[in-house]
């Protein structure tokens, strides 16, 4: 008799009711599973993870886009959260570094980068880069710097190059009078 009670449409109202105030979702918004479909839900969860082609049903799952799609936004925030705090870890920073400083690591990261695909990525980025008015101002403006830079005389370069140039001046000097001199005892030889 009670169950019959249940079965009225009068009665799945109420019950309705009271899921809503009890959980806050409306049946409208999302549909509740009774409480025996949620116990196949979490056996049907629990079969699968515990079951040994558990990889394989994963694999597959995940080749299907939409639900890859839909997994990785769900789980997205999670994860973002999860490296966060990581990150702020010593210990974890710590295996890190280890990680990267692995000789296997870095002969595979230097790999990597000498690669030809890399190199192309990088000079796509570079010429998008330059297509950017402000990077280009940017860029300008550090070149002027540096030739400016070039340019300017340094007080130890005035003082060597000067050096440099008085030396060369006394040489020639040297040498044109060593001329001279030779000139002359050519000429007075003839005589």
């Amino acid at each position: 008799m009670v169950i019959d009670i249940l079965k009225t449409e009068d009665a799945q109202k109420a019950l309705q009711e009271s899921t809503q105030q009890l959980s806050g979702y409306s049946m409208q918004e999302s549909k509740l599973l009774s409480v025996q479909d949620q116990e196949e839900v979490r056996l049907a969860v629990k079969d699968v993870i515990s079951s040994p082609d558990y990889d394989k049903v994963i694999k597959k799952l995940m080749t299907d886009t939409r639900f890859a799609g839909e997994f990785a936004k769900s789980v997205n925030k999670e994860n973002k959260t999860i490296h966060r705090e990581l990150i702020k870890d010593p210990q974890y920073q710590a295996e890190l570094l280890k990680t990267f400083k692995n000789p296997e690591m870095e002969k595979m990261i230097l790999e990597v980068l000498k690669s030809a695909q890399y190199r192309k990525e990088v000079m796509s980025l570079m010429q998008e880069s330059m297509q950017n008015p402000l990077f280009r101002l940017e860029v300008l403006d550090l070149m002027k710097a540096a030739v400016k830079e070039e340019l300017q005389t340094k007080p130890d370069e005035k003082v060597k190059k000067s050096g440099e140039e008085g030396k060369q001046e006394e040489q020639s000097m040297e040498e044109e009078e060593q001329v001279k001199e030779e000139q002359q005892k050519g000429e007075d030889a003839q005589q």
